[in-house]
């Protein structure tokens, strides 16, 4: 599994220390484009980058958007992601490469797909299946998004949670792992949302660096950014916040359906909404839209979510 809190400590024993022979490093000046850099090693299998300093737990979205590359760089040219479902199997320790293992399942008149799996010390941590499409027109509609002010004229996430200083140490420290912007076009992250449903938010992103203009990379990107904050859609119904102490999650399952092109790097609006929690799990679904009002993705997530009561 998955810990979606991108902070926490991993525990993973028997790993290869960082700087093993052959690994990369990410730049750590080098934003979400330099954890994009896959090194080719067969054909078919790729390894990521390592992180420099303390073991962390890899964030999902990271290792995600590294096997859809993976993937894509394995398909006919012409043909760009159409979606892609991951499972999350064990935590990712960032001071090791994970090793992306392409399968060629079918290349297609139109479709291809390919599973991946990434590996680390030996053991799976993620299965995923990506497709890929070429060109083609057809009927077109979209739901448009809910009226939302312009991440320009909005806050900094900081001055936002001023008033609010354990989410502003939660989300700083998110932030300071993770090379994103966030803006509240709602004045936080856990205001109760307009629309009437029982459990929703909404929140501005974007990649915090300059990505290459490469439409891989951007869907790569896009993928790197649809696995934040979701679960935090799952609380709303209830008396307990991301940032309290006794709430811990880990996501199980994360898919991305691409619907149009858009840059990672310039703001996107994530309109998530939780439609059921129970049994120690939660749903959460979500859609992204460009500034221009354009729907470029639509997303689901499921996790484990359990909250510690007090003794």
């Amino acid at each position: 599994m998955h810990a979606a809190d991108p902070h926490t400590t991993a525990g993973t024993r028997g790993a290869q220390p960082a700087g093993a022979p052959g690994a990369g490093h990410v730049d750590p000046e080098g934003g979400v484009g330099a954890l994009l850099q896959l090194e080719r090693l067969e054909s078919l299998i790729f390894r990521g980058p390592t992180h420099a300093g303390e073991r962390i737990r890899l964030y999902g979205g990271e290792v995600a958007a590294q096997a859809m590359l993976a993937a894509g760089r394995t398909v006919p040219p012409g043909r760009a992601l159409n979606s892609l479902g991951v499972y999350f199997l064990l935590p990712g320790d960032s001071t090791v490469p994970v090793i992306y293992k392409v399968g060629v399942a079918r290349d297609g008149g139109t479709f291809s797909t390919r599973t991946v799996e990434g590996r680390q010390s030996g053991r799976p941590i993620l299965w995923a299946t990506a497709s890929f499409q070429s060109p083609e027109r057809g009927l077109s509609h979209q739901v448009p998004p809910s009226p939302a002010r312009m991440p320009e004229t909005l806050p900094s996430a900081e001055n936002a949670l001023a008033d609010d200083p354990p989410m502003l140490a939660w989300l700083s420290e998110v932030t300071s792992r993770l090379p994103v912007e966030i803006r509240f076009p709602d004045g936080s992250l856990h205001r109760p949302s307009e629309s009437g449903h029982i459990a929703a938010l909404r929140v501005w992103l974007r990649t915090r660096h300059k990505l290459a203009d490469s439409p891989e990379i951007h869907a790569a990107g896009l993928v790197y950014l649809s696995d934040l904050l979701m679960l935090a859609a799952s609380l709303q119904p209830h008396p307990h916040r991301i940032a309290d102490g006794n709430v811990w999650f880990a996501t199980i399952g994360h898919s991305v359906i691409l619907h149009a092109p858009a840059r990672a790097d310039d703001w996107l609006l994530y309109e998530v909404e939780s439609d059921w929690a129970g049994a120690g799990r939660c749903l959460t679904r979500g859609r992204l839209f460009d500034r221009a009002g354009r729907l470029c993705a639509s997303t689901t997530q499921e996790a484990v979510l359990r909250v510690s009561e007090a003794e």
